[in-house]
């Protein structure tokens, strides 16, 4: 009796040492073979980007050939700002990324972004120049997260 009181606990210890795969399957099956599992070094989420990118296109009268450049393009939005939000407007950092043709790509820190599209957006100067807002992205700087649908109308 002793001898069987000390083998059930042999046989109760082995069984929950093994691992569970082999107590599980027949010893006529294929074993399932273990694969370790990628370590995950850093993660993280940005929330809150730092920066937005805003397409505009320079718009003007019919029959005017205005050339747009850098400093015009600058003073352009400086006046939309300052005309929307007055002296507030005139701080907020404004920097242009790229200029081709009649389109202007800017870069503006992401919380004054809709301030930003709101002043250029209504904008008018005396000669009848404004802006039109092409796109908008938190994290592409070519700003095509916006399609206005313009191409609709086109026939």
């Amino acid at each position: 009796m002793a001898q069987d009181g000390s083998m059930q606990d042999v046989t109760e210890s082995t069984a929950a040492t093994l691992p569970t795969t082999q107590a599980s399957s027949p010893p006529d099956k294929k074993k399932r073979k273990r694969t370790t599992k990628n370590r995950i070094l850093s993660q993280f989420t940005m929330r809150s980007p730092p920066w937005s990118y805003i397409h505009l296109q320079y718009l003007t009268p019919p029959g005017s050939e205005a050339k747009l450049d850098a400093v015009t393009a600058h003073l352009h939005l400086t006046a939309s700002l300052a005309q929307f939000l007055g002296v507030h407007g005139t701080a907020i950092s404004v920097d242009i990324i790229k200029l081709e043709g009649k389109d202007v790509w800017v870069r503006v820190p992401n919380q004054d972004s809709s301030a930003v599209i709101a002043a250029a957006g209504g904008w008018t100067s005396s000669k009848g120049e404004g802006w039109r807002v092409k796109g908008l992205s938190s994290w592409d700087a070519r700003a095509m997260a916006r399609d206005s649908g313009q191409d609709l109308f086109h026939f």
